[in-house]
């Protein structure tokens, strides 16, 4: 059971970091003093908009998934 969900682990952290990174940046941030890059326009219409919407939900269900795991794992035997 422990090996079983160390393994889950592994799979939901790889889907988190991939749905994190596949969204697309908001604000400036630290990049902006970086590269000096203006902001850009970008138009949410269409698939974007629900692409983000779908990602923002992916990346929240499996950080949570991924807390509980870690939690209860030390439990586990």
């Amino acid at each position: 059971m422990r090996t079983a969900l160390i393994i889950l682990m592994i799979l939901i952290g790889i889907v988190f970091v991939w749905s994190v990174l596949l969204q697309s940046p908001k604000g400036g941030g630290i990049w902006m003093w970086i590269g000096g890059a203006s902001a850009s326009s970008s138009n949410e219409y269409g698939s974007k908009k629900t692409m983000e919407g779908k990602l923002k939900i992916i990346s929240l269900c499996t950080a949570i998934l991924f807390v509980a795991i870690v939690l209860v794992l030390p439990y586990v035997k």
